[in-house]
């Protein structure tokens, strides 16, 4: 009898529990994130809102309404027009493997792989393998050509090169920068590199079939260093009429100027692409116009890949590619200063203003200081910073003693609640006192 009071007795008072906290109102803090809780509310729209919830869904989702990408797109073009790109290259291999051959090595391949000894030698991990001919093998195979083009066109070159065309790259394309005595700095497909490493002309490298009448052309451009068009290009290099692979007996129609990326502009894309000639030499300054030979003026080395392409596709075609990203670095300014001429320029990206929620009456107890802050200028705020950074340092004994453990130190008798979380962000360098240098 008294087991089954005392579970009545625990059973009504887990009810009255749980009363009291059905109706208990718990007011949630502010949340930073309007995205977060605007998602959050679709997916659990059954949840009663509190007060504070129904006063932040009208303030934050008017001024910042969840778009898709699609309804973006529209805005910035309301009607696109769908154009499908066009293959400009050769459509087949140079080498192409036979079906007699594909065979072979799948039987090969099927051999290698039920063998009993390599097996043990790659469970004992004492298997070697021949790295290089490995990586001849994959050069040579169709996977690495759909593998560049696709990091081509992620990379957007090809909607800048030739708008709506592309071509499958043929044939690898190898180029190493000059580092020192015994060493070099490859270029891969779209590695970075600082403008120092591409200071000096670099060694080409491509497979011919050394046939007669085989010629080829090789152009470097940057699609990001003009200074005053968008849409063009600068001409760094331009060597046409290459017989085979001998790049030293080509036509060099442009000699070699170093990448050159302004401070502050980014990292710039630096594109050499491989041409190959239908039929014979071709006479570039008769059918395309002049190039800028050894002249280093900036509108003379003004080029457009799409309308070199667009005069020439009668007599050559793409047939490989390399690239490699380039930023500033202090050689920059030499190039500026003594190779063009000109004053370096420097540029700052123009940050959008910061989002701030019109002031209102906040129902919640929150710190008054982390309210107002967000509505002071960024400049009193750094200011603040500054002054409080000066008088704690000295000329004389650099910078003060920091204990190594500040949050174990006791505050005051009384302190408000407020100064305490700014205390807090103080001694973990949060918020504003990130640029404190100590």
């Amino acid at each position: 009898m008294s087991i089954i009071i005392r579970k009545n007795l625990l059973k009504l008072i887990w009810n009255i529990q749980l009363e009291s906290i059905r109706y208990h109102r718990v007011i949630p803090m502010p949340d930073p994130m309007p995205y977060t809780t605007a998602i959050w509310r679709k997916r659990f729209p059954y949840r009663n809102k509190t007060q504070f919830e129904v006063t932040h869904d009208e303030v934050y989702t008017k001024d910042m309404e969840l778009k898709t990408l699609e309804e973006r797109r529209h805005e910035f073009d309301p009607q696109p027009i769908r154009v499908d790109k066009v293959n400009i290259g050769y459509l087949s291999p140079i080498d192409s493997i036979s079906t007699a051959e594909s065979r072979k090595r799948f039987e090969h391949y099927t051999t290698q792989r039920n063998r009993a000894d390599l097996k043990k030698l790659h469970y004992d991990g004492a298997l070697r393998l021949p790295i290089d001919e490995v990586h001849n093998d994959w050069l040579s195979s169709k996977y690495f050509s759909e593998n560049l083009r696709i990091i081509a066109d992620h990379y957007g070159l090809f909607d800048d090169l030739f708008k709506h065309g592309y071509f499958i790259p043929r044939i690898p394309l190898h180029i190493n920068y000059p580092y020192s005595d015994e060493q070099v700095t490859p270029v891969y497909s779209g590695n970075r590199l600082y403008a120092k490493d591409a200071s000096e002309k670099p060694q080409v490298e491509w497979k011919s079939t050394n046939k007669e009448n085989e010629y080829y052309t090789l152009i470097f451009t940057n699609l990001d260093g003009h200074l005053k068009e968008d849409d063009a290009e600068v001409l760094h290099w331009f060597v046409g009429n290459i017989p085979g692979n001998q790049i030293d007996k080509g036509e060099t129609l442009c000699t070699y100027l170093p990448p050159f990326p302004p401070n502050g502009s980014g990292w710039h894309r630096c594109v050499f692409l491989l041409y190959k000639h239908k039929n014979g030499p071709i006479n570039f300054s008769q059918l395309y116009g002049s190039l800028p030979g050894n002249s280093v003026s900036l509108e003379k080395r003004t080029f457009r890949t799409f309308d070199f392409f667009n005069k020439l596709c009668s007599h050559l075609r793409p047939i490989s590619l390399a690239f490699f990203q380039v930023t500033w670095d202090i050689s920059v300014k030499n190039i500026f200063y003594n190779i063009l001429g000109m004053k370096e320029p420097r540029y700052e990206f123009d940050f959008e203003p910061r989002y701030v929620p019109p002031q209102q009456f906040s129902v919640e107890m929150t710190p008054f200081h982390t309210y107002l802050e967000q509505y002071r200028d960024r400049k009193d705020v750094n200011e603040e910073v500054i002054k409080h950074y000066l008088t704690m340092t000295c000329p004389f004994n650099g910078y003060p003693n920091v204990p190594k453990y500040p949050l174990a130190i006791p505050n005051e008798k009384w302190v408000p609640d407020w100064y305490k979380y700014e205390l807090i962000k103080y001694h973990k360098r949060q918020g504003k006192w990130k640029m404190m240098p100590f």
